[in-house]
């Protein structure tokens, strides 16, 4: 009977100490997939990393290179820069493999958009400017009332400006209100803050407005046919006036501001722009950079100012996601 209670003891003890092996076991191979998880997790990490900061890197070189370019587009344009020019290289960007990814970057002529912050001229109303706005929404369908919100956006007074004007009234009443900035705009997508400006809008005129210092001027050569009707006088938009000059001055790029009066002058319209705003030739230009490493991305958008000869820097950087 001892015997029978022993080996039954003995057999309830190897059960447990079975158990026991097993447990330690299964929490030993856990905890091994959790090391072998944590190990790749973060090495991924450090991997996207690096891979990352290499990208913002060759991102920022691509800067130098634009700046080369630009410098070198200064001595040989002869006065004039156009859609002619390698800098455009036919409005597609240029992509240059890397080690393990690519990079790609393509260089814009911002004077080629109506500023903003010509609206405001010496601290004031530039009707000239204004009604060149005007134009521009008409051509695009855009209510032009809001013109004289944009003004309204960067002008120091507390006037309403046209039908569709907002001063801080407005903004003070929106659900989560805000102040109008009362100055010049420091990069367009202030434009998205003004009181009547959608998203759809803003797309609408982004490829045509810009917000530079007030003192730069409209280049002709590199103007949307949209901008370029904005200077004219009554032209209607189902004209196609505009489409038609620019297929014009790809085949010859206009040395001059009068050049473009002659043409338009030939079609029967008049433009007035005799008020130093316009010329052929610009100084702004914005570099969008896309860099891909591994499965990394970094996209930049840079604003380069050309001040003249190998005198080139970036005023403005900013990331997109």
């Amino acid at each position: 009977m001892i015997q029978s209670m022993n080996f039954k003891s003995k057999k309830k003890q190897s059960g447990v100490a079975l158990i026991t092996a097993v447990l330690i076991v299964a929490l030993a191979v856990v905890a091994s997939v959790s090391i072998a998880e944590n190990y790749q997790l973060n090495f991924r990490r450090t991997v996207t990393a690096f891979n990352s900061g290499q990208a913002w890197s060759y991102a920022k070189g691509a800067e130098e290179w634009a700046m080369a370019i630009l410098a070198r587009d200064l001595k040989d344009s002869g006065g004039y820069d156009g859609h002619d020019e390698a800098w455009w290289n036919d409005g597609d960007p240029l992509v240059f493999p890397l080690p393990g990814g690519l990079i790609e970057g393509k260089l814009e002529d911002v004077q080629g958009k109506l500023n903003v912050n010509k609206l405001m001229t010496g601290g004031k109303p530039n009707p000239v400017m204004y009604k060149r706005f005007e134009r521009l929404f008409a051509s695009l369908e855009i209510n032009v009332g809001l013109v004289g919100a944009i003004q309204d956006w960067i002008d120091p007074d507390r006037d309403f400006t046209g039908s569709d004007g907002a001063e801080r009234d407005v903004y003070k009443k929106l659900e989560y209100a805000y102040l109008p900035a009362d100055q010049p705009m420091k990069d367009i997508s202030e434009l998205r803050l003004v009181h009547g400006i959608d998203e759809k809008i803003y797309n609408k005129l982004l490829p045509h407005i810009t917000a530079l210092p007030s003192d730069t001027i409209l280049n002709l050569n590199t103007a949307s046919a949209n901008v370029l009707e904005s200077l004219g006088e009554n032209i209607p938009p189902e004209q196609s006036v505009g489409k038609d000059i620019v297929k014009e001055r790809e085949k010859k790029p206009f040395k001059q501001p009068n050049d473009f009066v002659t043409i338009l002058t030939q079609k029967g319209y008049t433009a007035d722009i005799n008020d130093g705003t316009v010329g052929v030739a610009s100084n702004y230009f914005l570099l969008n950079t896309k860099c891909l490493i591994g499965n990394s991305q970094v996209k930049m958008v840079s604003m380069i100012h050309r001040v003249g000869g190998n005198n080139l820097k970036v005023v403005k950087r900013s990331q997109k996601l």
